[in-house]
């Protein structure tokens, strides 16, 4: 339900919400024609499994794998489970495709590919992500020290952000065998994807539309019930919060398809969704915008504090880290001078999203 009390998802697989509720990984699960859902689990953090896509091809002698999760033996172990259970084995994997870079999406696609020789798909802007946060000059210590310096951290709390800082990332180098710009179309066999641009939750985030099925394979972009956090890997130039509004605009053509998510749950209602992220960022940089008269040029850290209330104490580590920078974020966008327009053109959750495109502000950024 959204805070006004319009319901905006219909969940459309039954096993997945009650796996989601019990905390426990959901069965696999035919979709659509070819088309199957599985778990992969994650070994870490409050988010307990990805969902992941198998894609046969019409006779079955051949499949793919979107999205297919963390690199642990636990989930390897959890693929070649699932994959008995429709009646696969890893020798008949032909390509292995991901929305983006994060561990939880991209991760276990080298590994697949060494055991299989598996083609990996990823978008070139993603990739170009990807060199960048595993470059040296934005993992050195000394780097971040400036980061959180200019964040307004107190010396008291810098210790447990650059420890989290300094573990080696859950992310590796890896080099796709195929690379995906706006609008390519993957062929798959008997699955044609349209790849989608959706950047904000990483700088190269796709999303992908099987036009045939009526199915859109969504990543983080767009989750039924979690607000996935935005720049979580970009690059310099890069506008990070409105580059996420308008990807979720963008889609408002496929308001008619199931959403098939990274995470959660399958669910239908995209337009209303869509809308009601939107409105919840909005909302969170209108409070920082509120706070500009009182809290002027304070520190990220002090307009960090007072948007995120009494929930602010419990945040440590990497969710301190990712708290901070977004606060960044949104108050670049209260200062921007944009927020009004994007307002004005994100419609109230429960209504078909208009046709008015949100303003594109990355224009001339790298990539």
């Amino acid at each position: 339900m959204s805070s006004n009390g319009v319901r905006t998802v219909r969940p459309t697989s039954a096993g997945q919400q009650a796996a989601l509720q019990s905390s426990r990984l959901p069965r696999p699960e035919l979709v659509a024609d070819n088309v199957w859902a599985i778990a992969a689990p994650i070994p870490e953090g409050s988010v307990t499994y990805t969902l992941s896509y198998v894609l046969l091809s019409s006779d079955s002698a051949c499949f793919s794998i979107l999205d297919p999760g963390w690199d642990s033996p636990g989930n390897l172990e959890a693929l070649h489970r699932s994959l008995g259970l429709i009646g696969l084995t890893l020798e008949h994997l032909s390509t292995v495709v991901a929305t983006h870079h994060h561990p939880d999406h991209l991760g276990i696609a080298a590994t697949l590919r060494a055991m299989t020789g598996a083609r990996v798909v990823l978008s070139r802007e993603e990739r170009a992500v990807l060199t960048h946060q595993l470059s040296p000059e934005l993992r050195s210590p000394a780097s971040y020290s400036r980061v959180l310096e200019a964040w307004g951290v107190p010396a008291a709390r810098r210790g447990e952000l650059t420890a989290a800082f300094a573990r080696p990332p859950a992310f590796s180098d890896i080099e796709p065998d195929l690379l995906l710009d706006d609008g390519d179309v993957l062929d798959l066999g008997s699955h044609s994807l349209t790849a989608l641009a959706t950047p904000g939750h990483t700088g190269g985030h796709l999303c992908f539309a099987d036009n045939e099925r009526k199915l859109l394979y969504t990543g983080d972009h767009i989750l039924p019930q979690i607000h996935s956090g935005f720049g979580l890997g970009s690059r310099p130039g890069d506008k990070p919060l409105p580059d996420y509004l308008t990807s979720l605009q963008s889609l408002q053509r496929f308001g008619g398809y199931e959403v098939l998510p990274g995470h959660e749950f399958r669910f239908r209602g995209l337009d209303a969704r869509a809308a009601e992220i939107c409105k919840h960022h909005l909302r969170r940089t209108q409070r920082i915008a509120d706070l500009l008269p009182e809290l002027g040029d304070a520190s990220v850290w002090d307009y960090a504090c007072r948007l995120h209330g009494a929930g602010w104490p419990r945040l440590h580590g990497f969710f301190l880290h990712a708290a901070l920078r977004q606060t960044e974020l949104h108050l670049e966008l209260a200062r921007s001078g944009l927020l009004e327009g994007l307002v004005a053109r994100c419609p109230e959750p429960g209504t078909e999203t208009n046709t008015g495109d949100f303003p594109s502000v990355s224009a001339g950024a790298p990539g």
